[in-house]
Parts: structure tokens; sequence; C-alpha cells
């Protein structure tokens, strides 16, 4: 069935209909649209091979959310491992990924996170950052500061190997690896996004056949027999200016979130929650569209999650919902906490969106105890946080806490329940005969309410008593229009159109369940850096195996 964009998804995005008459044409090889995880990738290798390229982006300098990118080693994986590692996320994706693409990105996964640390200024050593070595012709780069404040600072790899487990799933990879480097950049408020601007800086010094142009959303894809051949942007005087493209148009434009109207059509799940983006309005999709290319099946990939109310995130303490009310097993995790959260009340807390102004779903408490240093290891799934490390969570309690956003404080720690009610804005009364309940259980061992495992079960009773007011948000939407394993976009008969590339959160089907996989840390941003490499490589005919 051909995808059809309707007027409403178009009133959102900055797409444009009918004829246009530039007043200036330009030429080259590469024309990238949206200067992002995968777009300056995508600019700045065709660079380097020599395309003329332009990058055009709507907003007025790079931008690119997360701190942590991830890349499959191959030099520390065995090619067995590999292959259940695909078999192993395509299950966590409700086996409706594209193996293939999947494939792709475990084969050039590394060489697009090497060449994007290189490029951002860190230092290259022989070494990963969790300290371990590897071979010299692994090119590895180092967790190392670029010497302004921005710096890998820490790093979550891991080895799949022997039996992989999370709170619901067992994956077993016996004697086999496969290894996976995850540095993050930061710390908060840095992120990717002040790499991804060292990086246009640094080429754009070296190789005067890329050019930005900034504030120019591309506003139209033109067409020549069937191929695509360029695009139509509009400055911010509101001139037009067609850029053409003799090799390839490469989309990377991120996702839709900001679209009420395709959020609504493709993703309904998430159109009560708050976005975490701004600007996310599916120009690319919706330029593509207009070229052919179709959507992916519903429904669409969310990736719904926060870190900045307080540490321990993790820890299933005592979950309240905004009346105050238990709600779930929290052993669940944060991982599903946006599905389970769709059916609670809303609230109007800070951080609203534009388009909820009123209220949102994905709020919730986490209350726990002053004894929760002294409880027994197995009563943990990470580990507990010292108070004074916690400290920097609670509004006003550390004059410049760093490594979190500030806006987003909101631990709370009081010497009765009835405070702690109050600073979270919950009803006592109900939050006391939730928590009167929970001790009865904690009491008998056994959580006839909810079945979680009695060794969580931890009773509430110790003051100085701690509540988090956790704000699920959307952080991405990661489906798009329908790609081959290089990028290209396909038409609704499964054919490449030629000489367009959907790259980033705009193409797929990379994942394909409800849910984004939360297997492996930073999968989202290395997918993304890893095919803005592979579209630029394969239409400038450089993609070696």
């Amino acid at each position: 069935m051909k995808t059809i964009v309707t007027e409403e998804e178009l009133s959102f995005s900055s797409c444009e209909v009918g004829e246009i008459t530039p007043a200036e044409t330009l030429e080259y090889d590469i024309v990238v649209v949206g200067a992002g995880a995968a777009g300056v990738p995508a600019a700045g290798w065709a660079a380097e091979l020599g395309a003329r390229v332009a990058l055009l982006q709507k907003e007025v300098s790079v931008v690119s959310q997360g701190n942590c990118g991830s890349a499959i080693i191959r030099s520390r994986s065995t090619e067995a491992g590999i292959e259940k590692w695909i078999h192993h996320t395509n299950s966590l994706c409700n086996w409706r990924a594209d193996t293939k693409q999947l494939r792709a990105y475990a084969k050039y996964s590394e060489e697009a996170m090497m060449w994007l640390f290189n490029r951002a200024g860190f230092t290259t050593e022989t070494e990963y950052g969790d300290g371990s070595k590897v071979d010299d012709n692994a090119n590895p780069a180092a967790l190392l500061n670029d010497g302004d404040k921005l710096s890998a600072f820490r790093s979550t790899s891991g080895d799949f190997t022997g039996v992989w487990k999370d709170r619901t799933n067992t994956y077993d990879y016996g004697d086999d690896h496969c290894y996976f480097w995850a540095p993050w950049i930061g710390p908060k408020p840095y992120n990717t996004g002040h790499a991804l601007k060292n990086i246009v800086k640094n080429i754009s010094e070296t190789h005067s056949n890329l050019e930005c142009f900034f504030s120019t959303p591309a506003v139209k894809i033109i067409k020549d027999g069937g191929r695509v051949t360029g695009v139509i942007g509009k400055n911010s005087e509101g001139k037009y200016i067609r850029f053409n493209a003799a090799k390839a148009v490469i989309l990377a434009t991120g996702d839709y979130t900001n679209n009420p109207a395709m959020v609504d059509k493709y993703c309904p799940d998430i159109s009560d929650f708050d976005k975490k983006q701004r600007g996310k309005t599916g120009d690319g999709h919706l330029l593509a569209i207009s070229a052919g290319a179709e959507m992916e099946p519903l429904g669409h990939t969310k990736m719904m999650h926060d870190f900045d109310s307080a540490l321990m995130f993790e820890e299933p303490f005592l979950y309240l919902n905004m009346n105050g009310e238990r709600f779930t097993n929290e052993y669940t995790g944060f991982v599903y906490m946006g599905n389970i959260l769709r059916d609670q009340p809303a609230y109007k807390g800070s951080m609203l969106d534009p388009d909820h102004q009123d209220g949102s779903k994905g709020w919730y408490c986490m209350i726990y105890d002053n004894d929760y240093m002294s409880l027994p290891k197995d009563a943990y799934v990470d580990g507990p946080v010292p108070p004074q490390v916690m400290e920097k969570f609670i509004p006003g309690a550390v004059e410049d806490p760093k490594g979190v956003f500030k806006n987003l404080i909101d631990l709370h720690r009081c010497d009765t329940l009835e405070e702690l009610a109050k600073e979270l804005d919950i009803p006592f009364e109900k939050m006391k005969e939730s928590i009167d309940r929970y001790n009865e259980l904690c009491e008998a061992g056994c959580d006839k309410d909810f079945g979680k495992p009695a060794k969580y079960m931890n009773k509430i009773v110790k003051a100085p008593f701690w509540g988090a007011r956790k704000h699920i948000r959307v952080s991405a939407e990661v489906s798009g229009v329908l790609t081959n394993e290089y990028g290209q976009a396909l038409d609704n008969s499964g054919k490449p159109i030629e000489g367009l590339y959907c790259v980033g959160n705009l193409g797929g089907q990379f994942y394909g369940g409800a849910d984004y996989p939360f297997h492996q840390t930073g999968l989202s941003l290395g997918r993304c850096y890893t095919f803005g490499m592979i579209a630029a490589r394969h239409a400038l005919g450089a993609l070696t195996d």
C-alpha cells in the first residue's frame, strides 16, 4: 500500500508543495540534508573521499543528542559470536529487524566509530576505554580529553559471551564472543553534538569541498526520470536555492517526534508523552515519501528513558504514580516503563513540551528510606549510591552540581513521609496507605500484589525518607522509511530509488519492535554514525568488503 502524505503532516514540517522557482542553482556531487549523528559522518566521509559536498541543516548549528555510541569490535569477536549477536538483537526487535542492516552495522561500525573519534579531536592510542589492549590494526581511540572540557569520560563496553540475561530475556552465546565498544562523550551538559561540531569545524578547515548551509532546510526533492538529482533549500532570508547532486542525496534529518500528526499516525503510544528533542518534524520522511519511498510497517519503534532526576534509576524500590498508588512490579526496569505509564495518570510538572502544557504521561515517584545503604548486596540490581553522591540531585543541596541537567534535578530527602509527599506533590494519605501495604508485603516476604521477587522487597521505615520524581520522556522515534543495507531508500516494490539514501533515525527497518533494544549501550548513535558512513561511501563507489 502506497504511503500517503497528509496536509496535516506537512503543516508541521519544513516541506513545501507546488512549483518553486529557485533564485540560485549550486552544483555538488553529494547533498546531505541534516547535520546530526548520521549527516555529519556522511558529509565528512564524502568530503574526505574528494566529493563536492553540500551539508544542509535547518537549525543554526549541528544538533545531536545523547552521550554514548557503540561499535562491534570484530577483532575481539568470533564470527559465530557476531552472528549470534544479530540473532539476539533481532529477537529483542520482535523478529522484525532487517538482519542485512544488523550485519552491515556489525561489519562497519568499528571503522565508523574510530573515524568519528579521530575527527572530533580525541587522541588515538592502542587501548580501549576499559584499559584492555587490542591489536595495532584495530585502530582504536582512547578515552581522552580533547583539551576543551569535552571528553570521552567513561566506557560501558561489554562482551556478549556465555549467558546474557536481563530481567525478562535470556540468550546463550556459549563460548563465542561479540565485543562492543561503548565510550561516553560528555560529561553533561556536553554530549555527542559537541563532538560533531568539532568534526564539521575540523574537516571544513582542511577540505574546501565541504560547504555548510545552516538555517537552510530542504523543502523539496528534485527528481529527473525516476532518479533523485537534488533538493531545493530555503535559507533564513526566504531565498530558494537549488542544490543539484550528481551522485546522491543523503537524507539524515532525524525522527518525527515533534510532528503530532505523524506521531498519532505511526506511533500513537507516545502521543501523550513529552519529547526530549525539538525540531524533529519528520522532514526527511516526508521528502523521501514524496520521492516514492515507503514508511516502515506499523508499529514503529520508540526509545523512552530517563537518567536525570536521580541515580539508581534501575533499582526496584517502591514506585508510586502521581496519585500515590503503587502500580507495577518495580523489577520491570526503566526499559518498559513507558509502556506501563501510558495507562497511569498524567501530571503537570516541569519540562512539559509545547503539546502538553496541561500535563503529560510518564510521571512516577521512586521511594526508599535511609537504610538503603545497609541492604544486602542481592537486594540491588546495580548497587547503592552513597547519600553524598545523591545530593547533587537534590534541589539546592549542592551549589554547582556537575554531570546533571540542573533543570531536571528532582530528588527529595525529608524527615517525614508527610513532608516527602508534599515535595513530590502526591496525596499523603494515599501515599501512606500504599507504603503501609508495601511494608506489610515486605514483612510477609511475598509480593501478593505485583509479584516482585522477595529479595527486592525492603520496608520503608527509617527516616530520612527519599523520593525521586521521575519523568519518562521520548528520547527518539527510531523507525523511518524502508531502506536496504546500504541506506538506499526503497520504493513500494522494494527496489532502490536511484540517487536517494535515508540514514540515522530516518532509515529502517533496523529495529522493528515496539521498543528500542537496550541490551547494548550506544547502539542508536553507533548505528547513525555507521550508516552515515556507509551511505556516503556506497554513493561514491568506495564501500569495500
